[in-house]
């Protein structure tokens, strides 16, 4: 079993479905799913091809609740630890490069080249905006072969599978889901799961009064269905909770002590994500230096009218007038 953890929809924690726990589905559906819906596209579409969540802008992002260069640092970091190249990295911009399988570099020169353009790159780019204490992180992702006479072709990777993944990412790295964020394409369960070698996922923990909980779902529990969906680890999951959603219940199978049991749960939906929006800090200016005004005592001003006397600026019955006024003398 590993012993790496997740949660099945987001209930126990700020990741919907961590990218470790999900037993590496970022890596392998990122890069081949777009590929695949460009060589052939089905007549319908895979229930798994949708969003999970929604943002207010549809846009792939997510908020950080860091500056700007700890945001750039956390990702930079993120995409060292998976094993991918850092092409750049800048406080408001990271580029990451993607290793490419034999398949999908096959897949890639089918619908992007020919025998002559190089093998096919694979990238992720995430532009960082922020203020303060904050940032906001979009990903962009696309894959790019240069042709025989120095062209370069580009497919940019903007399906549902690429949104789901990288989503996972930003989340998994810390980041938040914008507010107005929404679920409506898949069934909100409320526990935690970590895989267990290939035979399905085992739920590590159940929220009180969740869907999950109401069926009698247990800690301990080896998740191997949902809807009629077989789950061999947590990169099923989503496939499971998509079908969940087509009736107003679902039933899934779980082993429990050895035996196999089929618990029925009702079809809910994660709830709209609430929270501190990303807001701009107004610029800060430099504060104004206070004018400080300090009178002058009657012997300096006594000094000044002296001055201007000598100087020829006022006369000797000016200065006299001066000078009794300053002593006190009328």
């Amino acid at each position: 079993m590993g012993a790496l953890t997740a949660t099945l929809d987001g209930v126990a924690g700020p990741n919907p479905l961590s990218l470790q726990g999900i037993g590496g589905y970022f890596m392998r559906k990122l890069m081949i799913a777009p590929l695949l819906l460009a060589a052939a596209v089905p007549a319908a579409p895979a229930l798994a091809d949708v969003p999970y969540a929604v943002t207010p802008s549809g846009r792939t992002e997510a908020y950080f609740d860091m500056p700007v260069v700890g945001t750039s640092d956390r990702i930079a970091n993120g995409c060292a630890d998976n094993g991918w190249t850092l092409v750049n990295s800048t406080p408001t911009v990271v580029t990451c490069e993607l290793p490419v399988s034999t398949m999908q570099g096959i897949l890639a020169a089918l619908t992007m080249g020919n025998r002559y353009s190089t093998p096919p790159r694979n990238y992720i780019r995430f532009n960082i905006a922020g203020s303060g204490s904050s940032s906001r992180v979009q990903a962009s992702g696309w894959i790019e072969t240069q042709m025989a006479f120095g062209q370069v072709r580009t497919q940019e990777m903007d399906g549902a599978h690429y949104h789901n993944n990288a989503m996972a990412l930003l989340t998994n790295l810390d980041g938040r889901y914008p507010p107005g964020t929404t679920f409506p394409n898949h069934a909100y369960f409320g526990n935690q799961f970590e895989n267990a070698d290939n035979a399905g996922v085992v739920i590590t923990s159940v929220e009180a009064r969740s869907p999950a909980d109401r069926a009698g779902m247990k800690s301990g529990d080896l998740l191997t269905r949902i809807a009629k969906e077989k789950i061999k680890h947590g990169g099923n999951l989503l496939d499971g909770m998509r079908h969940a959603v087509k009736a107003e219940t679902f039933d899934v199978e779980v082993m429990r002590a050895g035996a196999k049991m089929k618990l029925t749960l009702p079809r809910e939906y994660r709830a709209d994500i609430v929270g501190p929006a990303f807001v701009e800090a107004p610029p800060t200016e430099a504060p104004a230096l206070a004018q400080q005004i300090v009178p002058l005592s009657p012997a300096d001003e006594l000094a000044k009218f002296a001055k201007l006397k000598a100087d020829g600026v006022i006369t000797e019955e000016e200065f006299a007038s001066q000078k009794k006024r300053l002593l006190g003398g009328g």
